[in-house]
């Protein structure tokens, strides 16, 4: 039993450091985020929208599982090497390719980095309540939801550039 948590403390730690993606010195979370638009551009060629939808659903689900048992081992309330966050804000962000779509079609290639480079914006940049949430709602929660938080000021962004571009 005893090595089964063991086990199970070990792959929280790979889970939400994006199997140690988290651990580069600079920029862990533009990486995280760069990583997930290339798994997205893999996985919208295999999976239909609502199964990576389903997908990122399990791993935020998980991820508050995962903070919540491995909280221990890092040393700040929002630990820079935690980068399951920015995995999930970015997929968020990445999601509402069906809206991007209808608005302005182009190659999905185009929303992925204009959805990197706007999720990386407000995630960075922390309007309200990003910072709020990031400053004051501690644990899993906390972690996870300023980047969710970032991925809808990211998605409203790019609905109205791709509605003017359109229109």
């Amino acid at each position: 039993m005893f090595l089964l948590i063991k086990m199970i403390k070990k792959f929280n730690l790979l889970f939400l450091t994006l199997f140690n993606v988290g651990k580069i010195k600079k920029a862990p979370g533009t990486i995280a985020s760069l990583i997930t638009c290339l798994l997205f551009l893999l996985l919208i060629n295999i999976f239909d929208i609502f199964t990576i939808l389903l997908l990122t659903t399990i791993i935020f689900s998980y991820s508050i599982f995962a903070i919540n048992n491995s909280f221990e081992k890092f040393n700040t309330n929002d630990p820079q090497e935690i980068v399951i966050d920015e995995f999930v804000g970015q997929m968020i962000t990445l999601l509402a390719l069906p809206i991007y779509e209808t608005l302005y079609p182009v190659a999905t290639i185009y929303y992925c980095i204009a959805g990197f480079l706007f999720f990386r914006l407000f995630d960075i940049w922390k309007p309200y309540p990003v910072g709020f949430i990031d400053e004051k709602v501690k644990g899993a929660i906390g972690i996870m939801l300023d980047d969710i938080f970032a991925s809808f000021y990211a998605i409203f962004s790019l609905i109205i550039i791709f509605f003017l571009l359109g229109g």
